[in-house]
């Protein structure tokens, strides 16, 4: 409740021309935020679609590399079963031992060129295959931790990205939320323009600075204390150049207010003054607040 006295007046036709203009520039300005916000949304969504579509191709290559794995690997059981079978043969002595081996990739060796001959050419081709093949399973298996850590990669840029835009979506809803109340809290203070300041009055007919502030943010469905003290540690301080429509401003130390007014941004604020004058519109230039309180 008011106890300085205010001395600048206001005529109602500028107050109201001045509410439309800040109002503009709130709106403006939370719209700005909100675009903001939408335009986080929209590009990690974008990143998101891309990513999926990498993660499909990756796991594409994982397929492909694990059947290329799966196959290298039976080629090294068949050759190395082929060298066993070699080994036996080069411990034969005889072409009627090879034959008593009784099998048939044995038998296939023993050609126009002698046993020993037939099994050296043979072991070492086999031998290079195994090698070649054995490096081929070693690069398979190198790209598949690669194919995988990319994959894991790829996984927490997903969460992240999801986490990124449900937190980009939630602070719009809350920013769009908050726009409404405040503008309900502003349109609310203005219905009351040109009413009589009453020291002590609530409302309807009058009003003191408290007071109005009660009403108004009553009718946006918040509750906030009688008294200038009450309501100045209702929210957090913010300086009075950051004040948007729907904040506090407040004139004298914390504890110790004497004056509120509803700020209706861009340096401009609604309030009932002093005993003899009514609710009207000012500026920070004509009657500068000492403090903000940021309620929403």
């Amino acid at each position: 409740m008011k106890k300085n006295k205010y001395i600048v007046k206001l005529f109602i036709g500028f107050v109201t021309l001045s509410a439309g203009f800040t109002l503009s520039e709130y709106t403006f300005a939370t719209s700005e935020e909100t675009m903001a916000q939408e335009k986080i949304i929209a590009t990690s969504s974008q990143k998101l679609a891309q990513l999926k579509e990498t993660k499909q191709n990756i796991s594409k290559q994982l397929l492909e590399n694990e059947k290329q794995h799966s196959t290298v690997g039976v080629n090294i059981q068949k050759i190395q079963i082929d060298l066993d079978q070699l080994e036996k043969i080069e411990s034969t002595t005889t072409i009627s031992e090879v034959a008593e081996l009784k099998d048939e990739q044995a038998l296939t060796l023993t050609t126009s060129l002698s046993p020993v001959e037939v099994q050296e050419d043979t072991m070492t081709k086999k031998t290079k295959q195994l090698t070649e093949l054995k490096q081929k399973q070693n690069r398979l298996t190198l790209e598949k931790q690669n194919i995988s850590t990319q994959q894991a990669d790829m996984q927490k840029q997903e969460t992240q990205l999801s986490k990124k835009i449900a937190q980009a979506q939630k602070q719009k809803d809350e920013q769009s939320k908050q726009t409404n109340t405040h503008l309900e809290i502003v349109a609310a203070a203005k219905t009351h323009l040109g009413k009589p300041y009453v020291y002590g009055a609530a409302g309807p007919d009058a009003f003191d600075c408290s007071g109005l502030v009660q009403v108004a943010f009553a009718s946006a469905g918040r509750s906030i204390g009688r008294t200038t003290v009450d309501q100045e540690t209702a929210g957090e301080t913010i300086p009075v150049s950051e004040a948007q429509a729907g904040d506090l401003v407040f004139w004298g130390s914390h504890g110790g207010t004497h004056h509120v007014a509803i700020s209706l941004g861009d340096g401009s604020y609604i309030h009932a003054p002093v005993p003899g004058d009514v609710v009207q519109i000012a500026t920070v230039a004509s009657y500068s607040p000492d403090f903000a309180i940021r309620i929403l």
